[in-house]
């Protein structure tokens, strides 16, 4: 078959070819190369480096590389053909990769998997913001995600990795496949319109540090802008203050914690990344109104007795960016009781 950059694409499929979930560090070390499949690579934890060769220029000549920083919390799409390696500087990088090579349908057609779900990859691009990946002159494209990116990429890997003996295996990976180019589609759309991606970047920093001290100037060293720009845009676009954010996860992992082990409060303000206990209940009781002993006695109330008077619900109310936390360690939950039928309902928090 014809090379095919991801524009030429056409009416091929797409075979997933490698995958993986990985740890690396920086004794990691691969060499400069290229190949005819596209890559997707996405920072899960942590900032790595892509050295990329322009296209058109000899890979032996290494003036002009070109080095690009994927911070966390962002995907870099690398296109056929283009000479790139990883360079990891941190001592610390989970990095999520695929790579899927076109093939004509008539030569990748697991279980008859075409005739149940074609994709047709030109209308794709053509009608999308992957128009972005397709016409881009370097070759690669960097993609913020501001959609779900990071849980449709895991689900992907998950499915390529599970045995595939049927048609229904075969259905899911054709289908997380799409549901991958729509999520990065729609994370182009949304960095079009408003170019507010570092919002979701202060997130997963503060996700990712929550047990440790958090500066301003940290946040805004990861985020590339100046400290009192993303205070003001943050308050503008999220309705509160970084410092306001920082507290109300600490308090909301502080509950998952206080729920379901039997850790001491001031271990679970370690923990959490509280510098003391009195900062702890002095958060708790401004904003829930309840010290976190009081917190843990009502989760136990409630599993011990579903009737008791003494019952009261827990809630932080959360804003819709704070939903892009979609990393399954951030997946809080509690039960609140519906009085009128006496069951439980699962709500997040």
């Amino acid at each position: 078959m014809k090379d095919k950059h991801f524009k030429d694409i056409g009416s091929c499929e797409l075979e997933p070819m490698a995958c993986y979930i990985k740890k690396f560090t920086p004794s990691f070390y691969m060499g400069m190369h290229n190949h005819a499949y596209f890559e997707l690579m996405y920072a899960s934890k942590g900032n790595f480096l892509l050295e990329v060769m322009p296209q058109g220029v000899p890979h032996e000549n290494d003036s002009q590389i070109n080095v690009v920083t994927v911070h966390q919390g962002e995907l870099i799409f690398v296109d056929a053909f283009l000479f790139h390696r990883l360079v990891i500087e941190e001592e610390e990088v989970v990095i999520y990769n695929v790579e899927m090579q076109p093939r004509e349908s008539m030569q990748y057609d697991p279980y008859r998997v075409n005739r149940i779900l074609p994709v047709n990859y030109n209308a794709l691009i053509e009608q999308t913001s992957l128009k972005t990946l397709a016409n881009a002159k370097t070759g690669y494209t960097v993609v913020p995600n501001l959609s779900r990116i990071d849980s449709v990429f895991r689900e992907l890997i998950s499915n390529i990795l599970r045995p595939s003996v049927t048609v229904e295996d075969a259905g899911c990976v054709r289908a997380h496949i799409l549901l991958l180019f729509m999520e990065i589609a729609r994370s182009l759309t949304l960095l079009e319109q408003n170019n507010t991606h570092y919002v979701k970047k202060i997130y997963l920093y503060i996700k990712h540090h929550l047990n440790q001290k958090i500066t301003l100037d940290e946040i805004a060293e990861e985020v590339g802008y100046h400290k009192s720009y993303i205070a003001s845009q943050f308050k503008k676009y999220t309705g509160k203050t970084i410092v306001q954010a920082v507290n109300e996860l600490r308090i909301s992992k502080s509950l998952r914690l206080l729920r379901d082990t039997g850790y001491s409060v001031a271990e679970i303000a370690r923990q959490v990344g509280f510098p003391s206990y009195a900062q702890m209940a002095h958060e708790f009781n401004k904003t829930l109104q309840l010290s976190p002993s009081s917190c843990r006695k009502i989760f136990q109330n409630d599993e011990v007795d579903y009737d008791s008077p003494q019952y009261s619900s827990i809630a932080i109310r959360i804003k819709e960016e704070d939903s892009l936390l979609s990393d399954e360690d951030f997946q809080n939950y509690y039960y609140k009781k519906n009085l009128k039928s006496r069951s439980k309902q699962l709500l997040g928090y």
